[in-house]
């Protein structure tokens, strides 16, 4: 069938360059969105990792530079591949690879990085964790702080290309209007508009087959990578980064089904037998002229070599293109069905004319446009997200999509107060913070002071401290005693410097410094994704150096700097990385994300000094607060008792004493604080407030 034109050349290069200009707008669209985005890049990085090959390469890489370290550890080589490849998919190492790949992908495109450091310094955490399992003393040995990807001259050249694709995100907003235009000039163009369709179909239909092949084609092209951990690597990440090419093809082919369909709907029937044969012939029939020969027999050798190595994908793209023919042939006859019921044919016509087939194109034009436009915002990274899913939310599914005001935290009052703190006086928990979160408390409410080190203990400085005699009240006549006779021995401590230390009014009694813990609870975070903690810090610090002690530690990533009304859910919280909520006793400003505790909170008193004193009455923050704290230990200055504990923390009586201040003040416990928390029933009674089953072994 010969196609009439009034100018034939112009028509043909306007549709060869608008697939052109369609194929470049997906390419850099694609490319721009998945490689240059960084929150979409770390995505894509995160949903490689579940691929076994990329697994396997990671695996293999880490043991590469946990063993470059420590030389002697070559001889359990394997044991460290497997338990590190068997870590990788991981929800806890997703979540670090997510977020060291978003901080290298921001420092590799800004003007001022100067060096890409795709690393996973918590991966020692994850590591260790699994092999103290099989050998304590191997996982102690694993360095900390393993480099994925170091500074050299490559890392250097992929920066520059980085940052030259970012400057080119407009082309993609150039190239997908030009090849729309350039489409309809071919269109207008045409004398026979109708064919002119019909070749404008084609052309999607053959960019969809060009992006679609792209991936599977560099998939074998990966096969030429001798190294076998490589190639898989490779081939994991070309299927986590680029499978949207393959979406696209699917959907400009189903648009060059649609228009070509439609167009040949309205011209002569068309016998689908003749037409496969035809073609049929074309393609294994050489053509005359000696170059497009030679091309021929090329591509013929390609295919079968395809054919042989990888069956089933050639077997898979057979289908891909019978299923095209079929749906060519199907939707063309539900064309010319409607058509036909739409209005009476003429026994002398095949095709309609006039308005009612100028009708019927502008309808299916508008069809076509609304599902490319749908199909656009759909693919675009602002409605998609990728999100690795939350199972348990504090080791509950129930909890999950709860917000943070309508679940219980088991807390620990005077939580850094521990008995397993060497030198610590009247400690008041029988295990440090760390260890609290891994037997479950999520709340923990803690001092923090200024303190002056260099002695045999820390020397407390008063210019910061409350009135001596609040002190002397808090703690008791007996303990300030030995505070101030510890105090007065202290010979010799700078006091230029002070730092910030977890202690209880008096440094002199026991202290240890916050940084560090602040670090070993980042570390729980980090192997336990799926954790919330809230914090209320009873505080005689400068809030800027409290926040900056949160920053050096790593802790701050991990604290939420959201809003409060509502509060959101742990879910919401889990997946947006911000899993701690930080309150502060002195409300003071200068950090954000160290929220006014009593504005936020209700409570009861705290001063106890027999279980038949305990009220649910206000204290502090009155009734106004949108969280409800329930304060449970009695007060036994300066000396607290298990014995007390025990009586206290009990199911029946903890448990009666929670329902009856939730009724009392309208206000589920949000945080329900103890002494002693081994002592009693804590756990078991959160548990049954929340609604979840008793924890296992409780």
């Amino acid at each position: 069938m010969t196609t009439r034109l009034r100018w034939r050349p112009l028509f043909f290069a306007c549709l060869v360059t608008g697939t052109a200009c369609l194929i470049a707008g997906t390419l850099t669209f694609v490319c721009y969105r998945n490689l240059f985005n960084a929150r979409v890049f770390s995505e894509r990085v995160a949903r490689s990792l579940s691929d076994p090959e990329v697994a396997a390469y990671l695996g293999d890489e880490i043991a590469t530079a946990v063993i470059n370290q420590r030389p002697d550890l070559v001889a359990i080589r394997p044991l460290i591949v497997a338990t590190a490849s068997s870590l990788v998919p991981t929800r806890p190492f997703v979540a670090l690879a997510e977020n060291a790949a978003q901080r290298a992908h921001q420092l590799a495109l800004s003007e001022a990085g100067q060096r890409v450091a795709l690393s996973v310094p918590d991966f020692q955490i994850l590591i260790q964790s699994a092999l103290s399992q099989a050998n304590p003393e191997i996982a102690a040995k694993i360095p900390k702080g393993l480099a994925l990807v170091g500074e050299d001259k490559a890392a250097q050249q992929l920066i520059q290309v980085a940052r030259l694709g970012r400057r080119m995100a407009w082309v993609w907003k150039l190239l997908f209007p030009c090849s729309v235009l350039l489409f309809v000039a071919a269109v207008w163009l045409a004398q026979n508009r109708r064919e002119a369709l019909i070749h404008v179909g084609g052309s999607l239909t053959v960019a969809g087959l060009i992006l679609g092949s792209l991936v599977p084609t560099a998939w074998l092209a990966a096969g030429t990578i001798s190294e076998a951990l490589e190639r898989g690597a490779v081939r994991g990440s070309l299927h986590a980064f680029f499978d949207d090419f393959g979406n696209w093809g699917l959907f400009y082919i189903g648009l060059g089904v649609l228009f070509t369909a439609g167009a040949a709907s309205l011209l002569e029937r068309i016998d689908p037998v003749s037409e496969v044969r035809r073609y049929s012939r074309y393609l294994i029939t050489p053509p005359a002229a000696p170059v497009r020969r030679f091309f021929w027999a090329l591509v013929m050798v390609l295919c079968a070599v395809v054919a042989i190595v990888y069956p089933a994908a050639a077997l898979d793209a057979v289908m891909v293109v019978i299923g095209i023919f079929g749906a060519y042939i199907g939707i063309r006859e539900l064309f010319r069905l409607f058509l036909e019921k739409l209005a009476p044919q003429r026994a002398e016509e095949t095709a309609w004319r006039g308005t009612q087939a100028r009708a019927a194109f502008v309808a299916a034009g508008v069809i076509i446009a609304l599902l490319a436009i749908g199909w656009f915002f759909w693919r675009n990274p602002s409605v998609q997200r990728i999100k690795p899913e939350t199972f348990a939310c504090n080791g509950y599914e129930q909890l999950c999509d709860k917000h943070l005001d309508q679940v219980v935290f088991a807390g620990t009052h005077n939580s850094m107060a521990s008995q397993d703190i060497a030198g610590w006086m009247f400690p008041q928990q029988e295990a440090n913070m760390p260890h609290q979160l891994r037997d479950g408390i999520h709340a923990l409410l803690f001092d923090v002071h200024y303190g002056f080190p260099g002695g045999v203990r820390i020397k407390t400085d008063t210019n910061t401290e409350p009135m001596m005699d609040k002190v002397r009240a808090a703690i008791g006549d007996e303990a300030f005693e030995a505070a101030l006779r510890i105090r007065n021995r202290l010979v010799g401590v700078d006091e230029r410097h002070r730092e910030l230390y977890l202690c209880h009014g008096l440094c002199e009694l026991g202290a240890y410094e916050l940084e560090p813990t602040l670090r070993q609870i980042r570390d729980f975070l980090v192997s336990s994704p799926d954790e919330v903690l809230i914090f209320i810090i009873e505080d005689y610090v400068d809030p800027k150096e409290q926040a900056a002690a949160f920053e050096r530690a790593g802790l701050a990533d991990f604290v939420y700097k959201g809003s409060d009304t509502p509060w959101p859910t742990l879910r919401e919280l889990i997946e947006s990385g911000q899993r701690v909520v930080t309150f502060i006793e002195s409300g003071r400003p200068g950090v954000t994300w160290l929220r006014p505790a009593f504005q936020n909170f209700r409570e009861t008193p705290y001063t106890f000094h027999t279980p038949e004193e305990f009220s649910c009455r206000p204290n502090r923050g009155d009734d106004g607060g949108s969280l409800f704290l329930i304060n449970n230990w009695v007060e036994t200055t300066p000396t607290p008792k298990p014995s007390n504990a025990a009586i206290v923390n009990a199911y029946s009586f903890l448990c009666k004493r929670a329902e009856t201040c939730e009724h009392d003040r309208h206000h589920l416990p949000n945080i329900i604080a103890v002494d002693f928390y081994r002592t009693g029933d804590l756990l078991k009674v959160v548990n049954k407030l929340n609604g979840v089953e008793e924890v296992p072994g409780g």
